[in-house]
Formats: C-alpha cells, sequence, structure tokens
C-alpha cells in the first residue's frame, strides 16, 4: 500500500511556531510531517465536490495515490457499476452496486501486486437528458479517453482505453446529503465495438476491479 504523503517543508516554515509544536507532539521528523497524523495542516490534493467533473478528478486522484476512502466518497448509496456484457458472463452478473464495488476497488488499490497506477481521463460535455427521469438534478458525462494504466510487480502492466459513461446526481436532502454537492450514482463500462479484441496488455475497467 502506498506510504502517505508527508507535508511540504515550505508549508510548515510558513505555519512557524505551530508547526514546531504539532511536530514535537506527533513525534515527525525536522522536515514533514505524515499527513495522516496532521490532516488539519497538509493540504490533500482533492476537489470540493460542488461539481461533477470534480469527482472525476477526485476519482483519479484516488487511483494515483491509491486512497480507497477517498474514491468511496464519490459514490451514491444506490451506486452500480455495469460490466461489459463479456465481463458480466464470466463475472455472473450484470453490475455490482456500491459495496461489492468497493471492496472491488480497495483490492486493486490497496495489493501488494501492484507497483503503481497511472491514470488520465479525458470527457466530454454534460448531458442532462438523463434529467427528464429519477434522479432528478442528474446528468450524464462521457469518458471519451481512458488512460489507465496498472504496472504488476511482476513486470506486468494492465492498460484500460475503454469508453465510460459516469451518471452524477446532486445530493438529497432526505438522505442526510449536502444538496451543493454532487454523487456519482451509475458507471457503465462501455465495449470497444470498432475492436472487439483487446492489445497485448489490454483489459476492461471491470476486470480489473475483480482481478484481485
Amino acid at each position: 500500500m502506498r506510504p502517505k504523503q508527508p507535508c511540504c517543508p515550505p508549508l510548515l516554515s510558513l505555519l512557524g511556531g505551530l508547526a514546531l509544536v504539532v511536530t514535537t507532539l506527533v513525534g515527525c521528523n525536522e522536515t514533514t510531517i505524515p499527513c495522516d497524523l496532521c490532516c488539519d495542516i497538509c493540504p490533500r490534493p482533492y476537489a470540493s465536490p460542488t461539481a461533477p467533473e470534480s469527482l472525476i478528478t477526485n476519482l483519479q486522484v484516488s487511483y494515483r495515490l491509491r486512497e480507497i476512502e477517498h474514491y468511496s466518497q464519490l459514490l451514491a448509496r444506490e451506486f452500480i457499476f455495469k460490466f461489459q456484457p463479456i465481463d458480466a458472463n464470466e463475472i455472473g452478473a450484470p453490475f455490482w452496486t456500491r459495496d461489492q464495488d468497493s471492496i472491488g476497488t480497495r483490492a486493486l488499490l490497496t495489493t501488494n501486486e501492484v507497483s503503481e497506477i497511472r491514470i488520465n481521463l479525458t470527457y466530454g460535455g454534460r448531458d442532462s437528458s438523463v434529467n427528464m427521469i429519477p434522479p432528478v438534478d442528474s446528468l450524464k458525462i462521457r469518458i471519451v479517453t481512458t488512460d489507465l494504466q496498472v504496472d504488476q510487480t511482476d513486470g506486468t502492466t494492465w492498460v484500460v482505453t475503454d469508453q465510460q459513461d459516469m451518471y452524477f446526481r446532486k445530493g438529497i436532502e432526505a438522505n442526510g446529503e449536502n444538496p451543493n454537492y454532487w454523487w456519482l450514482y451509475e458507471w457503465d463500462d462501455l465495449p470497444t465495438l470498432a475492436s472487439p479484441r483487446l492489445p497485448a496488455g489490454g483489459t476492461t475497467w471491470g476486470k480489473l476491479k475483480s482481478k484481485y
């Protein structure tokens, strides 16, 4: 599992005496403070979930940093991950629920078999036509270019390039959610119609979630 990112020394120097006190209390060294101990001081690279695009950003950051807790925070309680048909046949289910997806993603992000995860998603504009049916205040964004690379410690690199459809909704107060925030409530892993055969090292996002 990836070690916690340290705070940057310039931040500590700006905090002056406060940083010195915290360093003394938690036993940090002279230049860094572990962010899991000093979360109120250390800046985090996550965006506020006030726009669906921010969730796409946070999804990528959570994969790069391999932080399952931040990934799980993106998902609505009714979230489902829809597999490609070929994966659904192998896995034995057309989709995973929020809990199932979180378990599979946790395994991917925390396994010792993986040494590094690189991800870059390019997405299109908002499609609000899905707002005509429940849940209201919702929209779809297509990931038009997926570049997900997962390096294993044995030298294998898995590559995902298929497009993805992601569906977002605003928070529902009746659920105890902030109405100014957004949640991901459905994720469709889209098959590549033009080239059904995957290239060497190629795989699907669904297979990666269920691999470890």
